[in-house]
């Protein structure tokens, strides 16, 4: 339950990142809601899961792993382009991320 929180929270905060952007310095309203409702959710579901998971792990896999979604949402959507440096950085994330939990 506490994991599912926490992903939760996790992709809400890939959703108001993302909308940020379309947000364009908050002169579009849909994309300005969409960033509000996805941060505002997301501090509500990290809060909750770690009511039942260690700080540490919960902030660093919260923002390691949006961080990492983030940045292939924007490759893919956005074409932003990665080059090895950013690439050794995504499995930086991934890897720490994993290391918490063990």
């Amino acid at each position: 339950m506490a994991y599912g929180l926490l992903f939760g929270g996790i992709f809400m905060e890939v959703v108001g990142s993302f909308f940020l952007k379309r947000a364009n310095g908050f002169r579009n309203l849909i994309p300005t809601v969409m960033v509000l409702v996805g941060y505002f959710s997301s501090l509500v579901l990290v809060t909750l899961a770690m009511q039942h998971l260690p700080l540490g792990v919960t902030y660093a896999m919260w923002a390691g792993l949006g961080t990492f979604a983030t940045v292939v949402l924007a490759v893919v959507v956005y074409r932003e382009r990665l080059n090895l440096a950013r690439i050794s950085g995504l499995v930086a994330i991934v890897l720490g991320a994993i290391l918490l939990n063990v």
